[in-house]
């Protein structure tokens, strides 16, 4: 009993560390996307449009008008 009640604690301990580790990821590989499109933007001469829904779920918007 106690080596299944072992086991189930460090599969959940794992899935949560898996789980922290893919947010970590998606928040980086979101914030490296943001920052291409603004510096693409603005090599353009465009003035950036960002807006943030949600920085859980990395949800946003972008727009560049160029003038």
């Amino acid at each position: 009993m106690i080596q299944t009640r072992h086991k189930i604690g460090i599969l959940a301990v794992t899935l949560l560390m898996v789980a922290a580790v893919l947010l970590a990821a998606q928040h980086y590989f979101t914030k490296q996307e943001i920052s291409a499109l603004t510096d693409g933007c603005l090599d353009n001469g465009g003035t950036v449009e960002l807006t943030i829904h949600n920085t859980f779920t990395s949800s946003y918007e972008f727009g560049c008008t160029s003038e």
